[in-house]
């Protein structure tokens, strides 16, 4: 399993958040949650696709 580094950029503060994930295509709920938590956000949209709490 190796991890691949992602790069998120806020959309309103347009801060840049750097994230390893397993698959960026699909996270995983464990990997959902923390990046939620870290950005304080209760959305996320990566490579297409929306992510809800």
């Amino acid at each position: 399993m190796k991890k691949q580094r992602i790069t998120i950029t806020h959309q309103l503060e347009k801060t840049k958040h750097v994230f390893l994930v397993v698959d960026p295509d699909k996270l995983s709920q464990i990997e959902k949650i923390r990046i939620m938590a870290k950005m304080n956000v209760e959305m996320l949209f990566i490579n297409g696709k929306l992510y809800r709490m």
